[in-house]
């Protein structure tokens, strides 16, 4: 792109900037300054870097199921579900959005490591046995390589799990190109896609197949920070957040240190929105 193209993007982005509320999630914010890029330079910056971390996230998908099928065997009370859950959370550090570089195997390390809240793994274990049709929502590529490992524990409980994905690119967001590569659609029993490019879950802007999955779901699990600074002003107490802090903001909200993983169920989420 030439010279007065980028002076043209930061221009509408400072205007962009300048409208936004500080009552608004700076998910939907940023919503609109990676559609300004994305439609305004024609290609897909992240395209590259999401194909590569499709390709380590398969290449470590042996070790990383292994790793969870381990888990129980050294976690307090055995439950096979957190094996998964801490898989898929591990995932979650592949987030180009907040990061520059990502230590994968750092993060695998820390995620089968750190402590995972006792009640809130109970809560949703408990919520997870009332549960025939969970919605699964999806984050980043190459994290959703990861999130397969849950998915089959949840199958393998007689679950039954339709993952969603977003509709169109936005930063390193999986989509159903992603899906595919990753392999979801041997996991889940079916994928769909959430008609838009908005980060996080904007439930106003999804398209009505979307939509009929989360009515129609006994329980949603959502991944990621995006998803939990949309979702989380939403009560509905179906929905349990899985991700790892990553930044300050986030941080102080939850009372927590970055870098921590977290599950946590919406009705304590909504007391902790960040702004």
């Amino acid at each position: 792109m030439n010279g007065e193209g980028s002076r043209r993007i930061l221009r509408k982005a400072a205007a962009i900037i300048e409208q936004a509320s500080f009552d608004q999630a700076p998910a939907r914010i940023s919503t609109l300054l990676h559609r300004l890029i994305r439609e305004t330079s024609g290609v897909d910056p992240y395209k590259k870097v999401k194909d590569q971390y499709n390709r380590i996230a398969l290449a470590k998908l042996p070790s990383v199921r292994a790793m969870a099928e381990a888990a129980p065997a050294s976690l307090p009370g055995g439950h096979p579900l957190e094996g998964g859950v801490r898989a898929a959370i591990a995932g979650n550090v592949i987030d180009f959005g907040i990061y520059d570089t990502i230590d994968l195997d750092r993060s695998l390390h820390d995620s089968f490591r750190f402590p995972l809240s006792r009640t809130d793994f109970q809560k949703l274990s408990h919520d997870l046995s009332h549960a025939s049709r969970i919605l699964y929502l999806c984050d980043n590529a190459g994290e959703i390589v990861f999130d397969r490992v849950l998915i089959e524990v949840l199958r393998g409980m007689g679950k039954k799990v339709t993952a969603a994905v977003k509709g169109v690119s936005v930063i390193n967001d999986a989509t159903m190109e992603d899906a595919e590569t990753a392999g979801l659609r041997d996991a889940a029993h079916r994928v769909i896609q959430n008609g838009n490019d908005g980060i996080g879950t904007l439930l106003e802007l999804c398209s009505e197949e979307f939509l009929e999955a989360y009515r129609s779901a006994d329980l949603v699990i959502s991944k990621g920070q995006a998803n939990y600074e949309t979702l989380a002003p939403v009560r509905d107490d179906r929905i349990y957040f899985l991700f790892k802090v990553k930044c300050p903001v986030v941080a102080a909200a939850l009372e927590r240190s970055d870098g921590d993983i977290v599950i946590m169920d919406n009705r304590k989420a909504h007391g902790a929105v960040p702004r």
